[in-house]
């Protein structure tokens, strides 16, 4: 089969009509750029969730425990620091145990008063198994911890917020109207999503019902001596806490687990952003079988003179779907740059990793082509089967 003539003629046909071929093949540009653009951001985003995540010390040799069942959006508190203590001494490859008591506190330093982001009562692992050391001062002992002194370590955010540029280690300063020594600054560990993670103060667990008003734990952080701990971990953690709790109102994710929520989410929202900008592609394939019925009927009498002259049926239905395949093919191409830049420039300006789904721009193409030759199939049909006396009396 000879595609190469129908290919010419179809090529100088497009050109013929420049303005038309481009506002033609718009609604594929559109279409393909917006998926490469959305894609690329969605797994731009996984790698950022992925990065942050091992940054804060979750490792495969990590679990969380949190209340409530898994499938709960507004879990009740039911973990209690009675049951870190259980955990200790239950769990026999615990290297690092974190709970984490989640409060509003409200600062005061001489005159200024500030209410930062997080206030959490913690146990002296924190430093070491969320992997944030002190950068000034330091953090408080598990002795600190068990004899209830009032100390308390901030996030740099806090710091300036209070301090300005001097140092706050050694300062008296309140929170929730109860006193406190600063000993230490943590490290700064700037933006996980949309928080400040150098917002936050910290205060020994112990002390928490006192200064947070609360009893109960958000979350219990373990870290173990290795991967290969995590299941028998998983049961001693499930029978010590059933044990005590006399029913299961708690759930276990490991990293793995954790990950896995994070990327279904955003595999579920590039999914459904990705699918609406895939709508244009099918938008502009209606476009490309309008323009190419104008064609055909623009081009009556040429396709009467070529069949009159010798031309197949074959000749002219390729020439039509060549046509078609070669507007979007080419809008597929600009899209494909178009949403491979934008990607990149956007992912930039955000400061994140940019990460181009090359995946999903051959699988734009494909689509492309794919409406190109559907869409172009019907007007080839037409066009082929012109009678060519029929043709040749037709006028404009």
């Amino acid at each position: 089969m000879n595609l190469l003539e129908p290919s010419k003629l179809a090529l100088k046909s497009l050109f013929s009509n420049k303005l038309r071929s481009f506002l033609t093949t718009l609604g594929v540009i559109i279409g393909v750029s917006s998926v490469i653009t959305l894609v690329s951001m969605g797994e731009g985003a996984k790698s950022y969730i992925l990065n942050q995540v091992s940054g804060w010390g979750v490792g495969a040799n990590s679990l969380t425990i949190h209340p409530g069942k898994s499938d709960s959006t507004m879990p009740e508190l039911t973990l209690t620091y009675g049951d870190t203590i259980a955990l200790r001494n239950k769990v026999d490859s615990i290297v690092y145990l974190v709970p984490e008591f989640i409060g509003k506190g409200q600062l005061k330093y001489g005159k200024k008063e500030y209410k930062p982001s997080f206030t959490m009562g913690v146990s002296s692992d924190y430093p070491l198994a969320i992997n944030q050391k002190v950068a000034e001062g330091r953090f408080f002992s598990r002795a600190d911890e068990a004899g209830r002194k009032r100390m308390a370590v901030i996030g740099k955010t806090v710091s300036r917020k209070l301090f300005g540029e001097a140092s706050p280690v050694g300062e008296r300063i309140k929170i929730n109207r109860t006193g406190f020594f600063v000993t230490g600054v943590l490290e700064e560990k700037g933006a996980m999503m949309t928080f400040d993670m150098d917002d936050m103060v910290l205060i020994p667990a112990t002390l928490a019902p006192l200064v947070l008003g609360t009893s109960k734990i958000w979350e219990i952080f373990l870290t173990l001596e290795s991967e290969k701990d995590v299941p028998l971990a998983m049961k001693q953690v499930e029978n010590t806490l059933l044990a005590r709790h006399k029913k299961k109102d708690f759930h276990i994710h490991t990293q793995e687990g954790i990950i896995d929520i994070y990327n279904n989410i955003l595999n579920a929202l590039t999914g459904i952003v990705s699918a609406i900008a895939a709508i244009s592609l099918l938008v502009g394939g209606i476009g490309i079988m309008n323009i190419m019925l104008v064609s055909v009927t623009e081009r009556t009498r040429e396709i009467g003179i070529r069949k009159a002259i010798g031309a197949k049926r074959n000749d002219i239905f390729l020439q039509f779907v060549i046509e078609s395949v070669m507007i979007t093919m080419s809008g597929a191409l600009i899209g494909v740059v178009i949403g491979t830049g934008a990607a990149w420039g956007i992912m930039t300006y955000l400061k994140l990793q940019a990460v181009i789904a090359y995946g999903a721009a051959a699988l734009a193409c494909f689509g492309a082509l794919l409406v190109g030759v559907f869409f172009g199939v019907y007007p080839a049909m037409r066009a082929a089967r012109l009678d060519p006396v029929e043709a040749l009396r037709f006028e404009t």
